[in-house]
This record gives C-alpha cells, sequence and structure tokens, in this order.
C-alpha cells in the first residue's frame, strides 16, 4: 500500500508541490467550500486517495483551467468507502458509471468526481498510483497528487470527437521530461507502444525546439516494438475502441473484434455508446 494523506501532511512522501485556494484555476467560493469539505471528509476518515485533473496539472505544468469539478481518484475497492465519506458531510452520492466512476453532489450542485479506472477499462487505479504519488496542498489541504506516469497512462487513449487529451499528454511530457520515469511509463502503456509513440511524435511536431527532451532510446524502443509483426489473434481487432466509444462502431459491424475488455465492451452495448 502507497502513503496516505497523513503522510503527505508530515512530509514523508515523494516531492513536494502547493495549490493555494483558487490560485489561477478560477475557482469560486462554493466550489472551493465543497471540495475543501470533501477532501477534509477524506482525509479524517483515513482513506486513501491521489487527485489528478486540472490540479494535478496546474501543479506539473502551470497550465491554468477552469475546471468544472474536483477529480478523485482511489482503488475500485475503496470507492464506496469514498461515496460513504462524502455522504457522511451530506453529498448526494451516485456510481455513476459501474465500471469507472462514482459522483457526489453538494447542495448547491457542486460535485465531485470518484474515478477508480478509465472508461476504456485500461486504466485501472492501484496501488503504484499511491507508491509514486506526490504530496501537496489542494485549496490548502494535504492531498497527494497522481503522478505524471499515471496521468499520461490515464490520458493516452482519450481521443473522443468531444474531447482529446492529447495536448495534456504533451504538456505533462514537456514539464516532466527530466524526471519522467520513461521505463516504467512504457511498461505502463504495455501492449499499446504505438499509442505513447504517437503522443510522442506530436510533441516533437508540437514542440520542435524540445525534441531532446523524450531520450531517443525512449523513441527508438517504442518504434521497434510498434514494428512487431501482427499475430493472428491482433488481424481481426479493432483497436480504436480503446480510443473512442462510439467513432469505430462501423468497424465492429463489418466484424472486427472489440479490443476493449469484455466487461467493458458489453456494457457500452448495452448503454447505447
Amino acid at each position: 500500500m502507497g502513503e496516505s494523506n497523513e503522510q503527505a501532511a508530515s512530509g514523508e512522501v515523494k516531492s513536494t508541490a502547493t495549490l493555494s485556494a483558487g490560485e489561477g484555476l478560477f475557482d469560486s467560493p462554493s466550489q472551493i467550500a465543497a471540495r475543501r469539505l470533501a477532501l477534509e471528509a477524506l482525509n479524517a476518515d483515513g482513506i486513501p486517495f491521489v487527485i489528478a485533473g486540472a490540479y494535478a496539472l496546474r501543479e506539473y505544468t502551470g497550465l491554468f483551467r477552469d475546471t468544472k469539478d474536483l477529480d478523485v481518484f482511489c482503488k475500485r475497492d475503496d470507492a464506496r468507502r469514498v461515496l460513504a465519506s462524502l455522504a457522511r458531510i451530506g453529498f448526494r452520492v451516485e456510481l455513476t458509471d459501474a465500471l469507472w466512476l462514482a459522483k457526489g453532489f453538494a447542495e448547491d450542485g457542486e460535485f465531485v468526481d470518484v474515478i477508480f479506472s478509465s472508461g476504456n477499462g485500461v486504466a485501472e487505479v492501484d496501488d503504484r498510483w499511491f507508491a509514486r504519488a506526490r504530496r501537496g496542498l489542494v485549496l490548502g489541504i494535504p492531498a497527494l497528487l497522481a503522478p505524471p506516469e499515471e496521468i499520461i497512462w490515464s490520458k493516452a487513449y482519450v481521443m473522443e470527437r468531444e474531447r482529446y487529451d492529447g495536448a495534456d499528454v504533451q504538456h505533462l511530457v514537456r514539464h516532466c521530461a527530466q524526471t519522467m520515469d520513461w521505463r516504467y511509463l512504457i511498461w505502463r502503456l504495455g501492449e499499446h507502444p504505438e499509442v505513447l509513440l504517437a503522443h510522442l511524435m506530436l510533441f516533437r511536431f508540437s514542440f520542435p525546439g524540445e525534441k531532446d527532451k523524450v531520450p531517443d532510446w525512449v523513441l527508438d524502443q517504442l518504434i521497434v516494438s510498434s514494428r512487431r509483426p501482427s499475430s493472428s489473434h491482433e488481424r481481426t481487432l479493432c483497436r480504436g475502441t480503446l480510443l473512442s466509444s462510439v467513432q469505430y462502431e462501423m468497424d465492429l459491424q463489418e466484424g472486427l473484434r472489440d479490443a476493449r475488455p469484455e466487461e467493458v465492451a458489453s456494457w457500452r452495448t448495452f448503454r447505447g455508446h
């Protein structure tokens, strides 16, 4: 098990990050109050969680973004504990999507996202998120920040028509490359080296004067892995569904197999997206 948020307060975990209330994130007083209340409750109940989303991105990259919610990441087995903690302080809670997402709503409508996986079933929150977390203050409350490598892993597959997280990935690479654990990140992407390679090539395109921030050996390894011959299993596979839940439906209808885990694909089909 990784470090707790109490340890974040005592200075026993990696690195240091500070985020002042409303610093560059355009939080309204009601947003700040609801989010602080949620963080305090989770700390008081001793529930392991890390913060990602706009707050972590602000710390790692300096990117200012108006955020509609607070993204609390936890392990799947802890999600109900998080919801119970939020319910205890008066939040209305719901299991929005049993595959990856729950929510807690304050009385004034402000809400917290409770995330324990990704919508495609790939980026499941596990103990490594906590072992590699960095301590910080979010709105003045001690909290652990999700590591850049895990944030990249969870964002790398988000390529919907209405949402694309590639710019976030590129900015994390730009600002965290020197401390990035590249071997770990390659391992995290596992059997999908093409996804990481695509983002790194786009980084080189977006920031041509900073190409050397990504070590040559990283690109070399990803290129070699990406060029391996397709297996017989892969020849009828569509991995596009890992990038977008709807934009590859035609290919599935033509007979290609869905690369998403069976429970994810079945649930998405049942819900109509």
